[in-house]
């Protein structure tokens, strides 16, 4: 198994995150206008199509076993073809070489009793018995002769180093010359073509199903990444869903407000149309007075807990309680204010107002 290093599989790890980012990012830009419902069924097709991906995965994973199992077995019977194509040149091998009929070359160098050596050993125990002539009788030569012969063989390979390699190059010819003439003399039996044209065979099936399990390897890899991207869209598009959803609220709740203001404006032009010209208008919340062209229309029940624009859940009150109020429920609001509730609703059902 191979080992990796710490900083070699965070390597991995994010360029694998920059990927996946690299192909999230330009696919997720459509969403931002889409509608709630609109990626509701983009999840939809989304997990349909990781359905269908984990199918093709599957049928990719059988072809792999199915490619493996192919390469096992031809790597079996390539192993025993070769086995008893080997086994068969072999012994025909052995056969010519017992005969004696080619013997086999010579290496030149390897010889131990060949010119070189002996001129070596010459110099060398003409050097020793020169420099042992102050020592004592015999000891002298046994040391240095054997350096001297070392010494003289270093110098004649740096010499003869080119005639060396010549000779090798010679002795390499003769050796292909001999097992060419080996090949030559061989004669195969049918056994041996029948295993020599199954050999070939399982190579050859075994180069094409390389090939093919190389290719569902590619493919598995990809569709992998693919459903492993589709899962990043799914979590994004949770909250694209989330904003969807708040935009289309607010929009909704914008458009109520919108037409509660027209529907508020129009009952307001109601309200003041039979008392417009009074001069003596009180505020039915304060009781203070003021002037009625000031006056601003209330939702007495507040719209965000139900109210209606209606005759009878709007009044014509003052500006200063009708800032203070906002969407406030009247039992509250009057507590706040210290205002008589019992006496507001009163002035409010005289009104004709529902309270």
């Amino acid at each position: 198994m191979p080992t990796f290093s710490r900083s070699a599989y965070t390597r991995a790890i994010n360029y694998r995150e920059q990927q996946l980012k690299e192909n999230i990012q330009p696919r997720i830009k459509k969403y931002n206008d889409y509608t709630y419902q609109k990626l509701a069924e983009e999840e939809g097709t989304i997990r349909g199509k990781m359905k269908d991906m984990s199918s093709e995965i599957k049928t990719i994973e059988s072809n792999i076993k199915d490619v493996k199992n192919i390469l096992s077995k031809s790597s079996s019977l390539l192993s025993e073809a070769n086995a008893r194509i080997g086994k068969e040149e072999q012994e025909s091998r052995n056969s010519i070489v017992t005969s004696g009929t080619l013997p086999y070359p010579e290496d030149p160098r390897k010889t131990i009793f060949n010119g070189r050596n002996i001129i070596c050993f010459i110099l060398s125990g003409f050097t020793a018995a020169a420099f042992s002539q102050d020592i004592a009788e015999g000891i002298g030569f046994i040391l240095f002769m054997p350096a001297f012969f070392f010494l003289f063989k270093v110098i004649a390979y740096w010499v003869l180093k080119n005639d060396d390699a010549q000779v090798n190059r010679e002795y390499l010819t003769k050796i292909y010359e001999y097992n060419n003439s080996i090949r030559k003399k061989f004669t195969p039996s049918q056994d041996y073509l029948k295993f020599k044209k199954v050999a070939e065979d399982m190579n050859h099936s075994i180069a094409k199903n390389e090939i093919y399990k190389k290719k569902y390897y590619t493919k598995l890899s990809s569709v992998e990444f693919e459903i492993l991207v589709l899962k990043k869209i799914l979590l994004e598009l949770k909250r694209f869903k989330k904003r969807a959803s708040e935009r289309e609220r607010t929009s909704k709740i914008n458009a109520f407000e919108m037409k509660n203001r027209s529907g508020a404006q129009n009952i307001k032009e109601k309200l003041l149309k039979p008392i417009r010209g009074k001069s003596n208008w009180s505020c039915p919340y304060c009781t203070n007075l003021s002037d009625v062209n000031l006056a601003e229309a209330d939702h007495i029940h507040p719209v965000n807990k139900g109210g209606l624009t209606t005759l009878q859940n709007m009044v014509l009150i003052c500006k200063k309680c009708n800032s203070k109020k906002t969407n406030l429920l009247l039992r509250i609001f009057c507590k706040k204010q210290s205002y008589d509730y019992n006496g507001v609703c009163e002035r409010l059902e005289k009104l004709g107002k529902d309270v």
